[in-house]
């Protein structure tokens, strides 16, 4: 009986071992990422390859960038970059922030830029990237990339104050469907054509509306969306039905508030 309760004990023990083993694997996971490629550039042997989510358009884009050499990644100190719209007779960048490494998935450095303009005949955009291995060196370039046109950012002008441009970007939800939906919105300004700090001190005044024809038409239940820091607002939206919506925004600043935006687009059956 002795040894039999050692045999079970011992089994028991391999058991929980190997689960132990299993779960520490399955938490250590790095989640794969459905990402499409958007263009690479080799340096000195050192290949920067950028990819996203989706195609890349007006608004907000999530960029995952890889540096690799030859088939494995590259330790790097540092890593910068500087998206530009390149026109006829100026040129000038838009929001964004540098490629930090990705938490989730360390093979990844990962940013955000907001695009205010789309390519096409008016200019074409580029980025520039610097990036300082660990011993030292500096790996330059420039890729040009494809902006196109969406209907998740728009602008709006302070007559108050010298015209300046404030841009709202709607980043979620990026596919509104009926019942409940995150609602978040970005806005920046512009203090050079370089420059576009987030503003994180207004308030949105929003409104969803569905227009029926006839002069008929309906909101639907919806939470403003409020600041979070870092020219995020978010907020919840309940859409009542599918179809075309629009959504109206304005955004007031010590007690200015600016010209109505307006948002169309479509819900989504769930």
């Amino acid at each position: 009986m002795k040894k039999l309760y050692l045999v079970l004990r011992s089994t028991a023990m391999l058991s929980m071992l190997l689960l132990l083993v299993v779960s520490c694997k399955d938490t250590d996971s790095t989640p794969d990422l459905e990402l499409i490629p958007v263009n690479s550039v080799t340096v000195d042997g050192v290949t920067i390859s950028l990819f996203a989510e989706k195609e890349i358009e007006t608004g907000a884009n999530d960029f995952y960038w890889k540096v690799e050499e030859g088939n494995s990644s590259l330790e790097i100190q540092s890593f910068s970059i500087t998206p530009m719209m390149e026109m006829a007779t100026m040129s000038h960048s838009t929001p964004y922030n540098d490629p930090a490494l990705f938490e989730e998935n360390k093979s990844y450095y990962h940013n955000m830029a907001v695009f205010i303009m789309p390519s096409g005949e008016m200019g074409s955009w580029t980025i520039s990237f610097e990036v300082e291995t660990m011993t030292g060196k500096m790996l330059t370039g420039e890729m040009p990339i494809e902006v196109n046109s969406s209907w998740k950012l728009t602008s709006v002008r302070d007559a108050n104050n010298n015209n300046k441009v404030y841009f709202i970007t709607w980043l979620s939800p990026q596919k509104p469907v009926s019942g409940n939906n995150d609602l978040k919105f970005l806005v920046h300004t512009r203090e050079t054509m370089m420059s576009f700090p987030a503003v994180s001190d207004a308030e949105l005044i929003v409104y969803p509306y569905m227009d029926m024809g006839g002069g008929q038409g309906h909101s639907t239940d919806f939470t403003t969306p409020v600041a979070k820091g870092n020219g995020m607002y978010e907020g919840d939206i309940n859409y009542s039905m599918s179809g075309v919506w629009t959504t109206s925004v304005q955004v007031v600043m010590a007690n200015d508030t600016l010209p109505e935006a307006m948002f169309e687009y479509s819900v989504l059956a769930k």
